[in-house]
């Protein structure tokens, strides 16, 4: 990538590019070569928003014993510089990874399980491919400072900030390489698919039995349970969702298949102890509790009603907790 030429060609003219502006600058109102405290009382006065001991801790990134020096600023713009080039580096190799995934992927990359996958690790690395070159920028606009009061510090604190940042998208950079490998080996490996799709219906069992509002519940705890109760019947077709697309992979690769019916075969009785639930909790409901809640349990299925796999998790979470918050409104008025 070109960025990282730039972010090493910046490294490597660091400390031309940082003398060009300080030499002759020993006098005036310069901050070179002062202790750290005359620095950051110089810095302090252009500015006298800035927390003095927030200047001062900024000022030991480019001190030299007790002085800011020419050699201090040079090696913290050249330590910004190959945290960045790290970073710079850890996004091309997801890069790469991404490249290799869609290549194993080809013949299936249609599938919603596949594309939904691939097209979220793509979104991924166009925001930290994004953030490098926005990182790289301010790191060429920072890296050479006058040696002026203001101009030191904001450049100081820009270098801190890229520095950060560039952490950042490593590490982000890093987690995506990881699940794009990751999805590789779910991809290429039916016992990894069968397994993962496995734990899912198990984990939708779980919730359903977990319902459990006792013989003589009050209304909150009634309300509660006929919500997620509603709420089992969006977590199954979620996963119905999935079993076309897993019987075609495992055509695609020669995989036994036949697990993907036993796994229709466990929703299906899913279904059916959610509905004796629901019929369970509506016998226990008071008059009371279907004239003052009615509104709000409707209002939420049809909600449920209205969403389509893949589902949005996070949003439905959201909403079950807005049904479930008695003291509220629900639906919210617009």
């Amino acid at each position: 990538m070109h960025e990282r030429q730039d972010v090493n060609r910046l490294a490597g003219n660091a400390s031309t590019m940082t003398r060009k502006r300080t030499d002759g600058d020993d006098e005036g109102d310069g901050v070179v070569g002062l202790s750290t405290d005359a620095a950051a009382a110089a810095i302090v006065a252009a500015g006298p928003e800035r927390d003095p001991e927030t200047v001062r801790s900024v000022l030991d990134h480019v001190t030299d014993g007790d002085r800011v020096t020419r050699e201090g600023i040079e090696e913290t713009v050249s330590d910004t510089s190959k945290v960045l080039a790290t970073a710079e580096t850890r996004t091309e190799l997801g890069e790469m990874a991404l490249d290799d995934a869609r290549d194993t992927a080809e013949g299936v990359a249609d599938l919603d399980l596949v594309r939904g996958r691939l097209d979220r690790y793509e979104t991924t690395l166009d925001e930290v491919t994004t953030r490098v070159r926005e990182l790289g920028s301010e790191l060429q606009r920072v890296s050479n400072p006058e040696d002026d009061p203001d101009d030191l510090y904001e450049s100081v604190m820009g270098l801190r900030r890229v520095a950060s940042g560039a952490q950042d998208v490593q590490q982000r950079a890093d987690e995506l390489q990881l699940d794009i490998e990751d999805f590789e080996t779910w991809l290429t490996t039916p016992e990894r698919r069968q397994s993962a799709l496995e734990e899912d219906v198990d984990a939708v069992a779980e919730a359903l039995e977990a319902i459990a509002p006792g013989d003589d519940p009050d209304a909150e705890t009634w309300v509660d349970a006929v919500l997620r109760a509603e709420l089992t019947g969006l977590l199954v077709a979620d996963v119905r969702a999935e079993l076309d697309d897993h019987r075609q992979l495992n055509a695609w690769d020669d995989a036994d298949g036949e697990w993907v019916d036993a796994i229709e075969r466990r929703l299906d009785e899913i279904d059916a102890r959610a509905q004796e639930l629901a019929d369970d909790l509506a016998a226990t409901a008071r008059p009371t509790w279907r004239d003052q809640y009615g509104d709000r349990i409707d209002a939420f299925r049809a909600t449920l009603e209205s969403v389509d796999p893949p589902v949005p998790w996070g949003e439905v979470r959201a909403e079950l907790d807005r049904a479930r918050s008695l003291d509220e409104a629900y639906p919210q008025s617009a």
